[in-house]
Order: C-alpha cells, then structure tokens, then sequence
C-alpha cells in the first residue's frame, strides 16, 4: 500500500512537471535557479527588471550572492537593472534590509519599493495570483526566471516563450507603477519626495 501511494505521488509529480514544459516553462530547483538567473544576467546586454522579496540573503546566502555579483558585472558593461523590492513598511526601518538596499542603492540599481499593502489586492494579472512571492526577473525582454509562489519540489522556473514573457512585462509594469522611488538619506534609503 506504501508503495502504491508512493507510485501515485511520482506520477502526480510528473504529470505536473509535464504540463509546465508544456506551457514553456522549464523547472528549476533553488541552487539552478539561481545558476540561471547568473547566466541570464552574465547574457544580458541591454535591461534586467526584476521584483524581489526583501530579504537579508542578498549579501550573504552563496548563491544569492552569486547572482547578485552577475548583476553587478552587467552594470559594469552598461546594462539597466530595476528592482521593484516588494516590502512592508515595518521592514523597512530593519537595520539588516537597510544594509541590502543601501549596497544595491550605491551599486546604481535603480531601485523602487513597492508595499504588499498598496498592491493590487486579490486580482488576477496575466494569470498569476499578486498574492504570489512576486520574485522574478525579465532580462531584455526575452527571458523570465520566476520563484514559485506554492510549496514545490523545484524553486522556480524559466521561460522565454515570447507569449509568457509578454505577461511578466506587464506585471512589471503594473508594479512599477505601484513602487515608491528611493533616495539615500544619512546612510538609510527612504522614500523620494
């Protein structure tokens, strides 16, 4: 019985995986997606828009560093990066986010703070669910790496089907025109007047 139960798992997971491949997705765990995200970014010659939960990894997790240190190597060649970090306003007086935000700030991301409470509440955008983690990146308009937002054997996933890039584009853009632009005040980041 066990191993019945065991077989029927495996095959509901599969069935899963194959309808993501299906729909142009291709899985990602935690350690690949980010790989990816490195690649992507190493790749990118134009713009990287990203939207990120705010979180202490950015300067210390190795392979969130990593792919930090891709997107700084991409501003070195020229390249344009927004991050829309999605936060509340609670976290923002943390002295640990500070740090994060003040390095991305002094590394020329053009970086805006969005918060879950001014979001889009409960509407569906393109498909996905803004109650989601909202964590992924678009680079050049041609591909999209994108954190699952539910519990799942992989991390994320990565398409560049042109159909589903177009909709995290617009996603950007619906959040870009709910974040907040930043400036730095005595060593804090704060909201721009």
């Amino acid at each position: 019985e066990e191993c019945k139960t065991k077989a029927h798992e495996l095959i509901a997971a599969t069935i899963k995986s194959l309808a993501t491949l299906q729909q142009g997705y291709i899985t990602l765990e935690e350690l690949e997606f980010y790989l990816e995200g490195a690649r992507l970014s190493d790749q990118a010659t134009q713009r990287i828009k990203s939207v990120d939960p705010l979180t202490c990894g950015w300067m210390s997790r190795g392979a969130l560093l990593n792919f930090y240190q891709a997107n700084v190597r991409a501003l070195d060649r020229g390249v344009q990066i927004t991050r829309i970090f999605v936060t509340t306003r609670e976290e923002l007086a943390d002295s640990e986010l500070q740090k994060v935000l003040v390095a991305q700030f002094r590394d020329n991301i053009d970086m805006r703070l969005a918060f879950r409470d001014e979001l889009p509440t409960a509407v569906d955008i393109s498909g996905r669910d803004t109650n989601s983690s909202l964590d992924f990146a678009i680079y050049d308009d041609r591909a999209v790496t994108d954190v699952f937002g539910l519990s799942s054997k992989y991390y994320g996933r990565k398409t560049c089907q042109p159909v589903e890039v177009t909709k995290y584009i617009y996603l950007f853009e619906l959040l870009e025109h709910s974040a907040h632009l930043v400036a730095l005040e005595n060593d804090r980041i704060i909201l721009a007047s």
